[in-house]
């Protein structure tokens, strides 16, 4: 027998290089989340309870534990049978006209037919092939009900005069006309059929041709009594539905087998209603599980596939997202768990108080709102086969995710959580209402529903504003709130910046609008973009004083030192911005933008002064790029681009429409030229919606102005002068 040595050298590499690949590590997820949810969902299967068969001897009296109303199949099932038995059948056959000309024109195809291979230039077992072949498609018959004496027979026949078939043809139409002028039902027809071959043989027809004339006669002759099955079938319907279901009320207490009787069809159904009744093995049951959620999981893999791949292609997010799956399911199924009442009629709402929506909503937070929406299907289907398959749980907690999803779909801070948990909470409240109404539950059971619904509500709620600071620090994600909380003017990093740089500041906040019209044109994300730019320079606050835009005075420090250190001092805020983000633990998406902002470009003033200098051969255009990472995202590029647009439109003398696409076009084409937009997901279509994006908004803010005459300013300075003299 072949065994590995222990501690075999190659074999331990081969299996370290298997466990880092990354797609190992990922499927080890997704199997790992896999059995924790066929665990949760197989743990229902796990009790036993009573398993009986039809006929067997109860051995102990079952109580009901509870009220059920239910509908006795089995003798409504009867009563329906018994009332559509009672439906005449022979009112439903009539006499189809039709089939009489139909018949007839089969048997003038066939002896014209005999007449074409008579003409036809073929050898005497070919014209009787073709014509054997002919009758079997015409009538239906086989070709092995074709007998050797029938095929001799139609062989003769091919040999008979044009006079002697114009004969057999008159007479046979004539005989099936006669036989079909009257009603002919499928039980007269072997009556018809042996009257047909009496009447050929009474006809004095040759002998040798008898068997082919009985055999295309018989064949040919049909039934033209029609049975209207779909009207039959209508009144049968009809009568079965107007038989009411039987149904039956079984009281909490009621004996619904007694110790010692045989167990009917009946005691089964009142089991199976009550939840009483389990099969004996249970294997069928948790391959079934296994399967259907291993069903789920391919839906999921195929739509992640489809539409989020970015979601497999990253590890944490397969981690995330399983987390929160399974952790869902697991609350819900501690729910479903509970004892809430003694009344079983209460007891059986606690589904009801399964928060689905709070998973949902932060999936749609963390996440992504099209892949929440996929989830919230999936958990509802699970949990209404937690609860017996019961609908009523399935449509509500579907109604709560997509009522929690659409309504945080755009968040504009925390409060918006709150009013999520809120529209859950009426969503359930109307669905519970509706399968009330639908089910005829009783007044009382229906508003406990209601008022369960609305805690669930409440519960997603506090499970969502709970659990998100806790994923946003384990996971290190930026989500939408995290992001609203940081374009807040008041945090710390935006009041420095407002304060030391005031300059910056402004200018930040002009990229974030521009950045943020122009992710919309493309898709990106808006928020991010924006609250990018707000942070994009914070990296000036070490040495404003050395940035133009927040230069106050004429003088210029880097009119007094060499370009090189100029450069330097330039490039280094974006080093400067990642340690001011690390130092107030901005987002990794934030710190991104920082980074990339710039990318490897060129800070062409200072290269140019270089130029200029004595000896412009020891000039390097490598010493006067920023030493930093090209965009990697779209929202990094529409920064930088934002970023270079906003700095160079201030240069503008007149800020003419024209002048200002010009200009912004030109940018973004330098960019474009100059590698920077390599590495991120940029089309050029996406350039010309950017470039459009920017112009639309740099034309509400460097609009033109009305330039007022000068005798009309010479009259305004005189009243105004007049005006102080008075108050004096």
């Amino acid at each position: 027998m072949l065994s590995w040595p222990k501690g075999s050298p190659w074999l331990n590499q081969s299996l370290s290089r298997i466990t880092r690949q990354p797609l190992f590590r990922r499927l080890a997820w997704g199997v790992f989340f896999f059995f924790i949810t066929a665990f949760v969902l197989a743990s229902s299967y796990l009790w036993r309870g009573y398993s009986f068969k039809e006929g067997e001897i109860a051995s102990q009296d079952i109580p009901a534990t509870r009220k059920v109303v239910y509908i006795d199949e089995v003798e409504t099932e009867r009563l329906r049978n018994e009332a559509a038995s009672r439906i005449p059948r022979d009112q439903y056959f009539y006499q189809d006209a039709q089939v009489s000309e139909q018949v007839d024109q089969d048997l003038k195809g066939i002896y014209t037919k005999i007449r074409e291979l008579q003409k036809a230039n073929l050898s005497p077992g070919e014209r009787t092939i073709q014509l054997r072949d002919y009758i079997s498609q015409v009538t239906g018959a086989s070709v092995e009900a074709f007998s050797p004496a029938l095929i001799a027979s139609l062989s003769d026949l091919l040999q008979r005069s044009g006079d002697e078939l114009d004969y057999l043809e008159s007479f046979s139409r004539g005989l099936l006309k006669e036989k079909l002028k009257y009603t002919l039902r499928e039980n007269a027809l072997p009556a018809a059929r042996k009257d047909i071959a009496a009447r050929v043989a009474e006809a004095g027809i040759d002998k040798s041709l008898q068997p082919a004339v009985n055999f295309i006669l018989i064949r040919t002759l049909r039934p033209n009594v029609v049975f209207d099955r779909e009207g039959y079938n209508k009144e049968v319907a009809a009568a079965k539905e107007a038989v009411l279901p039987v149904q039956r009320t079984i009281l909490p207490g009621q004996n619904i087998v007694r110790k010692g009787e045989p167990i009917d069809k009946s005691d089964l159904l009142v089991l199976n209603q009550l939840g009483l009744l389990k099969p004996r093995v249970i294997w069928p049951s948790l391959l079934g599980v296994g399967l259907f959620v291993l069903l789920l999981a391919g839906l999921l893999l195929l739509y992640l596939y489809k539409f989020r791949r970015r979601f497999l292609e990253n590890d944490q997010y397969i981690i995330l997202y399983g987390l929160l799956f399974v952790l869902t399911l697991l609350i819900a199924k501690g729910v479903t768990v509970l004892k809430i009442s003694t009344d079983p009629e209460i007891a059986s709402l606690v589904g009801y108080l399964v928060p689905l929506a709070g998973g949902a909503m932060l999936i749609t937070v963390v996440l992504d709102a099209g892949l929440a929406v996929f989830t919230a299907i999936i958990l509802s289907v699970l949990v209404g086969i937690m609860m017996d398959g019961q609908l009523s749980f399935v449509m509500v907690g579907l109604a709560g995710c997509l009522a929690g999803i659409f309504s945080i779909s755009s968040l504009s801070d925390r409060g918006g959580l709150i009013r999520g948990g809120i529209y859950v909470s009426l969503a359930n409240a109307v669905v519970i209402l509706v399968m009330g109404l639908l089910n005829r539950t009783g007044g009382s059971t229906v508003f406990m529903g209601m008022g369960m619904g609305i805690l669930n509500g409440f519960f997603s709620s506090v499970l969502t504003l709970g659990g998100l600071p806790y994923l946003e620090a384990a996971f290190g994600i930026t989500s939408s709130v995290r992001l609203l909380e940081l374009s807040n003017p008041s945090q710390p990093l935006l009041k420095r910046l407002l304060m030391e740089a005031p300059g910056t500041y402004h200018h930040s906040i002009l990229v974030g609008n521009l950045a943020e019209a122009a992710a919309e044109a493309v898709q990106a994300d808006p928020l991010l973009v924006r609250v990018g730019s707000y942070y994009h320079d914070i990296g000036k606050l070490k040495r404003p004083y050395f940035f133009i835009e927040n230069q106050m005075s004429r003088d210029n420090p880097h009119d007094k030192i060499a370009p090189s250190l100029s450069t330097l001092i330039i490039t280094s805020h974006v080093k400067d911005g990642l340690d001011l983000a690390r130092e107030y633990k901005l987002p990794r998406a934030i710190e991104a933008i920082i980074e990339q902002h710039h990318g490897t470009g060129l800070v062409s003033y200072f290269y140019q002064r270089a130029l200029e200098s004595d000896r412009p051969e020891l000039v390097a255009e490598s010493d006067f790029r920023y030493d930093s990472v090209k965009p990697q995202s779209k929202e990094a590029a529409l920064v930088m681009l934002a970023d270079s647009v906003e700095a160079a439109i201030r240069s503008l003398q007149k800020s003419t429409p024209g002048r200002l696409e010009g200009l912004t076009r030109k940018i973004i084409k330098e960019k474009l030229h100059d590698g920077q937009l390599d590495e991120c997901d940029l089309t050029f279509k996406d350039l010309d919606r950017i470039a459009t994006a920017f112009v639309r908004v740099l034309g509400g803010i460097f609009h033109s102005r009305i330039e007022y005459p000068e005798s009309m300013i010479n009259e305004i300075e005189r009243r105004r002068s007049r005006g102080a003299a008075i108050n004096q």
